[in-house]
């Protein structure tokens, strides 16, 4: 028996694309731009210049009840050879590390319920699994750009950090947005 994948058209003509589970098929290209309408999506930049290689430079704590979803991150480097590894769950708490406050993508919307730190010393977080490894475009301080339609997901108490391999300047942007619960 063959699958059909149905579609929807809402009155504005746009068209949407219906799972065999009866659901609307989204992507987090479009929660996001949602999200950034309600003042709840956020962008952390992380500014670095590691100083020795394997190093965990930046940590991203999920405060809030809601799941955090990870949609887009870029960066570039001095290094072309560089490649950070970005890694979920491991210590919640690196105990050290400069604060970063996210920036809302909505002039005037409130904070985000999240602990980040980076360090240009190792911030020896322990465990998490490696979900993607990014290699930086290999044009010196070229953007890079990664998205993840599906999103990386982090219930609340979850975290990610990101981890260089090489010693030199990093600036990595980190967009997230909390899902609102159905």
């Amino acid at each position: 028996m063959a699958f059909t994948q149905a579609t929807i058209s809402g009155a504005s003509g746009k068209v949407t694309d219906v799972t065999q589970n009866n659901q609307l098929l989204v992507d987090t290209r479009a929660e996001a731009a949602f999200a950034c309408q309600n003042g709840n999506a956020y962008s952390a930049l992380a500014d670095v210049t590691v100083a020795s290689t394997d190093d965990d430079f930046f940590h991203l704590t999920n405060n809030d009840t809601r799941d955090l979803v990870i949609y887009k991150i870029q960066g570039w480097a001095d290094d072309a050879s560089q490649e950070i590894t970005i890694e979920l769950g491991g210590g919640s708490d690196t105990g050290n590390g400069d604060v970063i406050t996210p920036g809302n993508l909505r002039a005037g919307g409130g904070a985000a319920s999240v602990t980040c730190v980076e360090d240009a010393t190792d911030l020896a977080v322990v465990g998490g699994t490696a979900v993607d490894l990014l290699k930086l475009h290999a044009t010196v301080l070229l953007l890079s750009t990664y998205d993840y339609p599906s999103g990386l997901v982090l219930p609340s108490s979850t975290s990610m950090h990101a981890n260089a391999a090489l010693a030199g300047l990093i600036n990595l942007n980190v967009f997230f947005y909390f899902r609102t619960p159905d």
